[in-house]
């Protein structure tokens, strides 16, 4: 394979590693006290929260506990009291699977493209004193 068709698989696999990559979404979450009347949030632990403090700082971290009065974090802690907004970073799987599907087909279809050229040429040049 030359190297320009390993650029292009390179080049392909990177660009659909991006596509990848933004297959998540910020779903907006009800903070309790301030929009209804829930005890808790709809986060778990392990989710990815990006939230707004009142003072406008932003803060993202992953929850490690889901606690009655806030949200903590590996080094974080935030009331709910404390809490502007609220999101929790969530994947879309079945884009991301549709996603590696298609980054794998890219690399099959050039790979496949540079083998049967190759092919061709060999059996011109064979056929061809």
């Amino acid at each position: 394979m030359t190297n320009n068709k390993w650029q292009r698989v390179i080049a392909l696999v990177c660009a659909m590693s991006f596509l990848v990559t933004s297959c998540t979404t910020l779903d907006h979450v009800s903070i309790p006290g301030a929009e209804t009347t829930a005890a808790l949030p709809a986060v778990q632990v392990g989710d990815s929260v990006l939230l707004t403090t009142k003072a406008g700082a932003k803060k993202t971290f992953k929850v490690t506990a889901v606690e009655p009065d806030a949200l903590a974090g590996k080094n974080e802690r935030v009331l709910y009291a404390d809490m502007a907004s609220l999101s929790v970073k969530r994947g879309d799987k079945a884009a991301t699977a549709i996603a590696v599907g298609l980054v794998i087909l890219g690399v099959l279809i050039i790979v496949g493209s540079e083998l049967a050229g190759d092919g061709i040429a060999d059996a011109i040049d064979t056929a061809i004193p």
